[in-house]
């Protein structure tokens, strides 16, 4: 029961825990899984701590700033910013707010 509750508390919960949510709450006859929350990247599965291909690399980012929603179609987008930070390490970048594809240096 925690669990459940934990689940309903985060506004974001289908942003990054979409499948831990249908496991708690399954469909019902003839109803079909939400394209768009099973597409975020937040919602892929963890990549190994290993990974340094640009798609697990977006993965992590994603499941850290969920609430981003980032999409496959992010991953060119968070690749660059984190390149970026590895070039300039004391460079600390900003989301706008409702804007998360826009950044301040």
């Amino acid at each position: 029961m925690e669990q459940h509750t934990s689940l309903r508390a985060n506004p974001y919960i289908l942003a990054c825990r979409y499948w831990d949510y249908m496991k708690e709450h399954p469909r019902r006859k003839n109803e079909k899984l939400n394209l768009y929350y099973e597409r975020l990247l937040a919602n892929k599965p963890s990549p190994d701590l290993e990974a340094t291909d640009d798609r697990s690399r977006a993965i992590r980012y994603a499941k850290e700033h969920y609430e981003s929603f980032y999409e496959v179609r992010d991953i060119e987008c968070i690749i660059k910013w984190l390149d970026e930070d590895d070039a300039n390490p004391k460079a600390k970048p900003v989301l706008i707010a409702g804007s998360p594809m826009q950044r301040l240096s």
